[in-house]
Formats: structure tokens, C-alpha cells, sequence
């Protein structure tokens, strides 16, 4: 009866919260994906990439709304009442929680720990595909086009379905100890044969180069220029996020690894592991807050689960931020809002066990 009780609400959060995420994901991206003339094959397997790396999020907060409201509907009709008055104890009534709230941990352990890191690179590289299939489509006039981050395009007038332009301007600042900006009279858009290799090839204009502590500039006239529109290296290379655990650990003890960059590595190897028990403690958690505080109602549950959800998860994201820092350890600071969270789940339940469901 409680399973059946908890599936609803955890169904219903779960797909309404992944299909909210994925739709807040694909909406800046939507223009860049009319350009390319992205086929529906290719759109569901980029949002079955995305769908993963939302569920870490999404997996322990539907946890804790289903069990919360599962608790909160029984408790405001008086079956939690009744189910104590018939000898019921806390024992029973926890036993599917538990088992709901460890599923929840290990599926969550297993997303973070293998899934998510393959689902970022897979997702990244798609839309470094889309990013440059988009640019060898052409460029559009009159409009200020940022296909790759630090790089922005603007052509006064396009010829040849965006492939010659006249009247070019290029703000580059890829490079963090330099930017350029580039005008040019005419310009040319040209693919690497057999490969997405895009550039530019600009002709008679004027470089501008700016130090980054705007100490140093230097302007270059040039006949000829070619630019070449590639994502930079550092976003080639994988992110933290995108590391296996065993990676993580790999690339903190690496000797070669500057103790900042180990600090990091540190810090969402910790993550990856604090979260998904934190997953644990916050379904235990919503249990107890279910029962005593049944005569809320609907809404009252729901801004009651979401503050308890969204409390953990800022701490954590503070912590994980003070940790970054290097001021505190990230065993000590990623493992803290879950020693909190467990006390204040074994509180709720020591005075649900003393006290019994509250009584209108």
C-alpha cells in the first residue's frame, strides 16, 4: 500500500522535472539545430545524452516528493492514524522507504559514478558536431552569431547562401592572454574537405590585438587573413565532470597535477559519492516530515519537501565551492551537509517514534 502510495507523486515529479530540464537545455540551442537541419533521430539522441546528466538532480528530489506526499495523503485522510492504532509499528512503515531510498542511492551512485561522466563527453561532442555543421551551412547577415563561446561573427551583407560575406567583423578572445578584433572588406567561408574543419578566409582589413591587461596592442594591416573556426583546445580536452571515479583519483595523485587542479579533482570525486547517499538520508527524511506534518495539504508538502530538497543541495554547492578554495577539505566540507541532514533525520524520527502522527 505505501509502494503504491509513493509511486504516483514519484512518477509524476520525475517526468515533469527530466522534461522541464531538457526543454530549459534544448531551448538555447534551438537555433543553432534549425540551422543545421537536425533530423528527429538526431534531436531524441541528443536529448536521451542530456537526460542522464539531469538525473542526479531529479532522481533523489522525485524520491523525497513521492515518499513526503505518499506520508502526507495517508496522514491527512487519518490512515496514518488508523495504521498506528491497529499496532502498526515505525518499523513496518519504514521498511518501503528504505527500500525505496537505497534504490534511489545506488541507481544515483551508478548515474554519477558511470553514466553521467559518458553522457557530458557524448553530449559535448554532439554539439561540437551540430556547432560546426551549423557554420559550414553558412553565416547570417546583419546578426551578431556566437557558434563556439568566445567568438563572436557579424557580416553586414551575405552572398552565396552565407558562404561570401562583405563587410566582416570578428571579435576572437579564445585565448585568455589575448583578443582580437578583425575587420575586413570581404570574406570567405571554407570546409576542409573530408573533415569539419571550418575557417574563414578574410581579405583586406585591419587586426587589432589587445593584451589582457589592456597594457600591450598591436594593429596589423593584412591583404589576405585566414581564421579558423575550430573549438578551442581546452574545450577539447575532458572536464572533471567528464572523468570516471577511478579517473578522478588518478588525476589527483598524479605527481605532474598542480595542487589547485588537485583540489578539484578532490572535490567532485567527494561529490560524486556525498550526493547519492545524501540521496539516501533525504527519502529516510521524508518519511517522518510526511507524518508529522500531515495536516499541511498538498501545497503545503510540496514547498515543504522542495525547501528540505533544495536546503541540502545548497549546501552542498556551497561546500563544494568553499572546497574549490582550497581553504578547507573537500572530505571534510562535501561531508558535512549530510552528517547535518542524517542528525536531523534521526531527530524527526526519534519524535515521530515517542510521539505518533499529530492529531488534527
Amino acid at each position: 500500500m505505501l509502494l503504491r502510495e509513493m509511486a504516483l507523486p514519484f512518477l509524476f515529479s520525475f517526468f515533469t522535472l527530466s522534461i522541464l530540464l531538457l526543454l530549459g537545455s534544448l531551448l538555447p540551442l534551438f537555433e543553432t539545430m534549425l540551422r543545421t537541419g537536425i533530423k528527429f533521430i538526431e534531436l531524441g539522441r541528443f536529448a536521451f545524452l542530456l537526460l542522464p546528466t539531469f538525473w542526479a538532480f531529479v532522481l533523489p528530489m522525485a524520491t523525497v516528493l513521492g515518499i513526503l506526499l505518499g506520508f502526507l495523503r495517508l496522514s491527512r485522510d487519518s490512515e496514518m492514524l488508523a495504521l498506528f492504532a491497529c499496532g502498526v509499528g515505525l518499523k513496518k512503515l519504514m521498511a518501503p522507504v528504505l527500500m525505496v531510498s537505497i534504490t534511489t542511492c545506488l541507481f544515483s551512485f551508478f548515474l554519477s559514478a558511470s553514466v553521467i561522466p559518458k553522457a557530458e563527453t557524448a553530449a559535448k561532442n554532439f554539439i561540437r558536431e551540430l556547432t560546426e555543421r551549423s557554420l559550414a551551412r553558412g553565416i547570417p547577415e546583419k546578426f551578431f552569431f556566437t557558434p563556439i563561446s568566445e567568438l563572436t561573427l557579424y557580416v553586414d551583407k551575405s552572398l552565396d547562401q552565407g558562404h561570401r560575406f562583405m563587410g566582416v567583423y570578428i571579435q576572437d578572445a579564445r585565448k585568455k592572454q589575448v583578443a582580437y578584433q578583425i575587420l575586413a572588406k570581404e570574406g570567405e567561408l571554407f570546409v576542409q574537405p573530408g573533415e569539419m574543419e571550418v575557417g574563414l578566409q578574410l581579405s583586406n582589413g585591419t587586426l587589432n590585438r589587445v593584451s589582457d591587461d589592456y597594457t600591450q596592442t598591436d594593429t596589423l594591416d593584412f591583404n589576405s587573413y585566414a581564421l579558423r573556426l575550430s573549438f578551442p583546445q581546452k574545450d577539447r580536452e575532458k572536464k572533471r565532470g567528464e572523468l570516471a571515479l577511478g579517473a578522478l583519483l588518478k588525476a589527483a595523485s598524479d605527481p605532474d597535477t598542480s595542487v589547485e587542479d588537485k583540489v578539484h579533482y578532490l572535490v567532485e570525486f567527494h561529490e560524486r559519492l556525498a550526493v547519492p547517499v545524501g540521496a539516501l538520508i533525504l527519502g529516510i527524511m521524508a518519511a517522518p516530515l510526511g507524518i508529522l506534518f500531515g495536516r499541511t495539504g498538498l501545497s503545503g508538502g510540496i514547498a515543504l519537501g522542495l525547501t528540505a530538497f533544495l536546503a541540502y543541495y545548497l549546501s552542498i554547492a556551497f561546500a563544494a565551492s568553499l572546497a574549490d578554495t582550497g581553504n578547507i577539505s573537500p572530505l571534510i566540507a562535501l561531508w558535512v551537509p549530510n552528517l547535518i541532514s542524517a542528525g536531523i533525520t534521526a531527530g524527526l524520527t526519534l519524535l515521530l517514534h515517542k510521539k505518533g502522527p499529530l492529531k488534527s
